[in-house]
């Protein structure tokens, strides 16, 4: 299968590195710089203290079109969507969408693909430079349908070495389930720059945790709360020895994900009158971090 991979961050590398084992794949990167440093070297994955070189993979910069692709996977962050959106409005191709939040789903319906998917990546990964990714943690990509049937993406019927896919059959609970980790844990470890697992460790950043669990899951109505904030603890004590996304943004003077997470939550708050003092404040420092370059 030909597979297209936009974005050259991190899970765009981890993706091209896994999938090019058993399709050809095409990396759609922002600069035509990253895509001739990946033609010319390949990409290096480094997984379990190993490190692999795969010269098989193709790059080519998202500015020259897209050529024909049996599926084509968006790894870009949400607010990087915007700019995408237009290169692949009129592409009948299968689209796979592996965004955090879920602000991205209004713009979905506006696509003239006949078959949407949207994923959650469980996986931890560090892109060390523009052709380097390391495998930091292993886990699961879920998929679930926007628009057609599940069983014809085929990904979903494969076995990877390390890289697994799950099915879900209801994309929203999909979504808001990793929103509520995202909210949780991205923004606190962010502002006090610590490693996901300090959030339990630390008897009062644990307090904080369980605080802005209590209220973000008011925000989102969820249903069994004690059933999700162990979720989420566990997810957190997964990935203890990572440091979140939004940390990394900030400390590499990135803009960060804030707004398709908080910023939703935020939304929705207002919309149901909810309160929203802890996930109001974070977002204000995050963006207040922002505009000081982190």
């Amino acid at each position: 299968m030909r597979i297209g991979i936009i974005g050259g961050g991190a899970i765009g590398l981890l993706f091209a590195s896994h999938l090019s084992g058993k399709h050809s794949v095409t990396v759609y990167t922002r600069t035509v710089q990253q895509a001739s440093i990946i033609n010319r070297e390949g990409i290096r994955l480094i997984q379990e203290g190993e490190s692999r070189l795969l010269d098989c993979i193709m790059s080519k910069s998202l500015d020259g079109g897209i050529a024909d692709q049996d599926l084509l996977i968006l790894a870009v962050k949400q607010y990087q969507l915007q700019h995408i959106l237009p290169a692949i409005n009129r592409l009948d191709v299968p689209l796979l969408f592996l965004q955090n939040g879920y602000g991205h789903i209004v713009h979905l319906e506006q696509l003239q693909s006949q078959a949407i998917y949207v994923g959650i990546v469980e996986h931890g990964a560090l892109r060390h430079d523009a052709n380097t990714v390391e495998h930091t943690g292993l886990g699961l990509t879920r998929i679930a349908s926007f628009k057609g049937e599940l069983d014809g993406l085929s990904l979903l019927n494969e076995r990877i070495d390390r890289f697994p896919f799950a099915r879900s059959e209801d994309y929203r609970s999909m979504l808001l389930d990793k929103l509520l980790v995202n909210a949780v844990i991205n923004p606190l470890t962010a502002i006090l720059q610590v490693e996901n697992g300090v959030l339990i460790t630390n008897v009062f950043y644990y307090q904080l945790f369980q605080e802005l669990f209590d209220e973000i899951s008011s925000i989102l109505e969820v249903e069994n709360k004690t059933e999700s904030f162990e979720h989420v603890k566990t997810v957190c004590m997964a990935t203890a020895g990572n440091r979140s996304s939004m940390l990394k943004d900030l400390e590499n003077g990135s803009q960060t994900e804030i707004d398709a997470i908080l910023g939703h939550i935020l939304s929705m708050a207002k919309h149901k009158g909810k309160t929203d003092v802890m996930a109001s404040s974070l977002f204000k420092m995050i963006k207040g971090k922002e505009t000081l370059g982190g």
